[in-house]
C-alpha cells in the first residue's frame, strides 16, 4: 500500500490536485473574509459548497488521468486492482485530511485576528475546540463521497461525477430540516451536525437559542453511519474494480 501511495503522490506532481487542495480552502477563507463573513461564513461555504467540489473534482482527476491511457499505467501493477483501488481511495482522503487541515488553520487565525464579520456576529464567533473539532467531523463525514466519485469517473466522466455529487450536496442542504426521506442521506450528514458543533445553520446563520439542532447526542452515532457508509462503499467498488480490465 505504501508503494501505491508513493506512486500517487510522485504522478500528482504534474496535475493540479496538489496546488487545489491548497487554493481551494485559502480561497474561501479570502473571499469570506473580504466579503465580511468571518468564521461563520467561511465554514458556510466550505462544507457547502467548496469542500465537496474540491473532493468531487481531485478524486475525479484522479482517475481520468489513468481512464486516458484506457488504465494500462495502472494495470501494470502487480498488485491487486482491488488494492489498487483501495490506494486511490487512501490518497484521496489524505488529501482531504490536508485541505481540511489548512481551512481548520485559517479559520483560527481568523478568530485570533479578529477578521470583521457581518454584524449579527462577534469577531471570533467559533472557539478553537470547536473549529477542530468540525474540521475532524467533516473529514469523516465526507469520506464516503470518495468511491461514489472514483466509480462515476470511471463509469461515465469527469462532468457527469461534478453533476451529481454537487447535485446531491445541494439537495442534502435543501432537505436539512425537512420532513423529507432524503433527510437521511449521507449527504445531509454535515449540515445536521455542523449546528451543534458551530452553531450555524446551512445558510451561515446562527442557530437559534434553545433549537433542537443545538442538540449533539447524535454526533457520534451520525458519523460513525457515515464511517460505515464509507466502507461499504469502499468494498463494493473495490470488488467491482478488482473486475476490470484494461480497455
Amino acid at each position: 500500500m505504501m508503494a501505491i501511495l508513493k506512486a500517487e503522490f510522485q504522478k500528482s506532481k504534474r496535475t493540479s490536485a496538489n496546488k487545489f487542495i491548497i487554493a481551494t480552502p485559502l480561497l474561501t477563507i479570502l473571499l469570506t473574509s473580504l466579503w465580511g463573513g468571518g468564521q461563520n461564513g467561511a465554514y458556510n461555504w466550505w462544507y457547502t459548497m467548496f469542500l465537496p467540489g474540491m473532493l468531487t473534482i481531485i478524486s475525479s482527476q484522479i482517475i481520468t488521468k489513468e481512464k486516458d491511457i484506457s488504465y494500462k499505467g495502472l494495470f501494470l501493477y502487480p498488485q491487486d486492482k482491488g488494492t489498487l483501488w483501495l490506494g486511490k481511495i487512501t490518497y484521496s482522503g489524505i488529501l482531504l485530511v490536508i485541505s481540511n487541515f489548512i481551512f481548520m488553520t485559517g479559520i483560527a487565525v481568523i478568530g485570533a485576528c479578529g477578521i470583521a464579520t457581518i454584524p449579527v456576529y462577534s469577531f471570533a464567533t467559533i472557539p478553537l475546540r470547536a473549529n477542530i473539532f468540525a474540521a475532524i467531523i467533516l473529514v469523516l463525514t465526507s469520506l464516503f463521497q470518495i468511491p461514489i466519485c472514483l466509480f462515476l469517473t470511471v463509469k461515465f466522466n469527469m462532468f457527469v461525477t461534478i453533476l451529481f455529487n454537487m447535485a446531491m450536496t445541494i439537495i442534502g442542504v435543501v432537505s436539512f430540516g425537512t420532513g423529507s426521506v432524503l433527510k437521511f442521506s449521507p449527504y445531509v450528514t454535515i449540515s445536521k451536525l455542523m449546528c451543534p458543533i458551530l452553531h450555524i445553520l446551512p445558510n451561515g446563520l446562527p442557530v437559534p437559542l434553545n433549537s433542537p439542532l443545538l442538540n449533539g447526542d447524535t454526533i457520534i452515532k451520525d458519523t460513525s453511519v457515515s464511517i460505515i457508509t464509507f466502507i461499504i462503499l469502499t468494498v463494493l467498488t473495490a470488488l467491482w474494480f478488482r473486475k476490470r480490465e484494461a480497455d
